[in-house]
């Protein structure tokens, strides 16, 4: 059965959402300055975050990363009212890239071939593309667990990869991109790697 999510959406920041990742987990998203959306580690079974307060000041956020407003339109519950926002999240600055050189030939490398930098975005102008963006850090060592633990790579998060990618974070209690880890360690070992199986785990078919 398809699920029918908030009619209409605009960003507010500071505004907190209840998300359905399955028919038994609802979690909390706090919106920044656009894109950015904070998440902690706080679920529930009945999309109940009402029934008590919460101070999102007394968390660190679990993980922050760029949005698209479909996945809100999509997957939110609604607003959660009786949860205090934290004030004190800094936006990221630093992310993992595509390397602009080989941009319109990547076809011509080899997995192994692909080089990602650490560039900077700031917050205050946005996302100025692959050949905007300032490189600090060429060709990262791909392995860097300092890397790849502690950055986002550059894009936007929607859609059923999005929630497939909170989910296993969720259930594993740490913070997890399979896209990162596919690009940078050429491995996706996490399931619901198709729909039809996100479905048949508890996943809404999002309207």
């Amino acid at each position: 059965m398809g699920v029918g999510m908030i009619k209409r959406f605009s960003w507010k920041k500071n505004d907190i959402h209840s998300i359905q990742l399955k028919d038994n987990l609802y979690i909390i998203a706090q919106l920044l300055e656009i894109p950015y959306v904070a998440f902690f580690n706080i679920s529930s079974e009945r999309n109940n975050f009402n029934e008590k307060p919460h101070d999102l000041n007394d968390l660190k956020p679990f993980g922050v990363c760029m949005v698209l407003n479909a996945f809100f339109k999509k997957c939110s519950v609604g607003k959660v009212k009786n949860v205090q926002p934290n004030l004190n999240i800094p936006i990221p600055e630093i992310f993992i890239s595509s390397d602009r050189g080989q941009w319109g030939n990547r076809l011509e490398f080899s997995d192994d071939e692909l080089i990602y930098n650490l560039v900077r975005i700031d917050p205050t102008v946005g996302d100025k593309g692959l050949r905007g963006n300032e490189i600090i850090q060429y060709n990262i060592d791909r392995k860097d667990l300092g890397i790849l633990n502690n950055y986002e790579i550059v894009g936007y998060n929607t859609g059923y990869e999005f929630v497939r990618r909170l989910i296993l974070s969720f259930e594993n209690s740490r913070w997890i991109d399979p896209l990162k880890e596919q690009r940078l360690l050429g491995k996706d070992d996490y399931p619901l790697k198709t729909v039809e199986e996100m479905w048949n785990s508890g996943v809404p078919k999002y309207e």
